[in-house]
């Protein structure tokens, strides 16, 4: 039988709103159990709170742009940085994402 301990988030779920945070990719994209789903994720450090997170990468606004960077760096993310935040307090808004 598989460990499916492989598959749980160690680290905290960063919840992204309006306030624009520079973070700091620290892994390639792996696959989390999250909400009885398997999730595209990565590891990222807030630079600002110096604080570790995962963000789930499969809303299309973000995996567009992870796809792009993963062309463009050839299959690695790894240390880019990044601003993030969202359009709107709204739930499923998009997301804006910038090159730092």
């Amino acid at each position: 039988m598989t460990n499916t301990n492989n598959y749980i988030p160690t680290r905290e779920r960063l919840k992204v709103d309006r306030e624009p945070r520079k973070l700091r990719v620290e892994s390639e994209p792996y696959i989390v159990f999250i909400g009885n789903t398997f999730v595209p994720v990565i590891d990222v450090l807030d630079i600002k709170r110096k604080r570790e997170y995962y963000i789930p990468i499969n809303p299309a606004s973000l995996s567009k742009i992870i796809h792009i960077w993963v062309v463009e760096n050839n299959g690695r993310i790894s240390n880019l940085e990044f601003w993030i935040n969202k359009e709107s307090d709204d739930k499923f808004s998009k997301y804006e994402i910038e090159v730092a």
